[in-house]
């Protein structure tokens, strides 16, 4: 018996939503960063991630934190806000990462993989 599933039947919709994809990365520019442990996003040199030639970027704009395998960002009360696929993540909450997500700090683009 045929045991493949299609993701665009209820099945597979279904398996897409259940399933937790795992990353290990981070993307952005040129770079690629191993997602191991809380990164500090921003245009401070004391950042793990430092953003320099972006005027619209905080000194302190945003943090990757992980918890167990599981990892989160958050707004720092950044002057123009942090972006998860296009939505602005609310002061004081922390969204959950999926791969594929990108976050946007200023105009520049950061993609888990």
């Amino acid at each position: 018996m045929d045991e493949t599933i299609y993701k665009r039947d209820d099945q597979g919709k279904k398996v897409a939503k259940d399933l937790k994809t795992s990353f290990k990365r981070i993307q952005f520019k040129d770079k690629d960063i191993e997602l191991s442990k809380t990164f500090k996003i921003g245009r401070g040199k004391d950042n793990d991630i430092v953003i320099l030639d972006d005027p619209l970027v905080s000194r302190r704009h945003a943090l990757i934190e992980r918890e167990g395998t599981d990892f989160y960002v958050r707004d720092k009360d950044s002057t123009n806000g942090t972006f998860l696929n296009n939505n602005p993540i609310p002061k004081g909450e922390r969204i959950e990462l999926k791969c594929g997500d990108v976050i946007m700090v200023g105009k520049t683009r950061l993609e888990i993989k």
